[in-house]
């Protein structure tokens, strides 16, 4: 009886190494043992990793020496409304349909005139001299905003005061 016992015994040891070993090598061959890669070092500071060499952050103005002048120039004419720069549309319009979505997600506009609740009134560009290349873009912009009852006044260079006031007058 012992040897009955022993003999199962063995045989059970054999077949479970043997069921390990195969085991191991077929999920080996898929990639299931292999290391797991490493995560992104976390800076304690602010809890994300800091950029590589060559993709260093660095900080810069806002607004452009010519979008000052115009906000100062805007801020001149209109003092009693608030004047948003640099505004993603995403910010102040929606829609369900993502498609439509999608084509104003990553756009933004250079001013935006808002009432004391903060809706828009009013979208105005200045149009500098980048300006000839980005028509089409500027152009669906346009089209987006009148859709959204947005009305849209373009700049082509910064305009006097009086140009300013007499334009937006009829907006505000």
């Amino acid at each position: 009886m012992e040897t009955i016992l022993n003999s199962f015994l063995l045989k059970s040891i054999i077949y479970s190494l043997l069921f390990y070993i195969v085991y191991k090598f077929v999920f080996a061959l898929c990639g299931v043992f292999r290391k797991p890669k490493t995560k992104a070092k976390k800076n304690s500071k602010k809890g994300y990793r800091k950029p590589q060499k060559n993709q260093e952050l660095v900080s810069k103005k806002v607004l452009t020496k010519d979008e000052i002048i115009m906000l100062d120039a805007l801020e001149q004419v209109i003092p009693s409304r608030n004047i948003l720069v640099q505004v993603s549309m995403s910010a102040f319009m929606t829609t369900q349909n993502i498609s439509t979505r999608n084509q104003f997600s990553r756009l933004y506009v250079d001013y935006l005139i808002v009432d004391e609740d903060y809706n828009p009134i009013l979208s105005i560009e200045l149009d500098g001299h980048y300006h000839k290349y980005t028509q089409d873009k500027d152009k669906r912009r346009d089209l987006l905003l009148k859709s959204a009852g947005i009305p849209v006044i373009r700049f082509k260079e910064i305009p006097d005061i009086k140009v300013i006031r007499k334009t937006i007058s009829r907006y505000i």
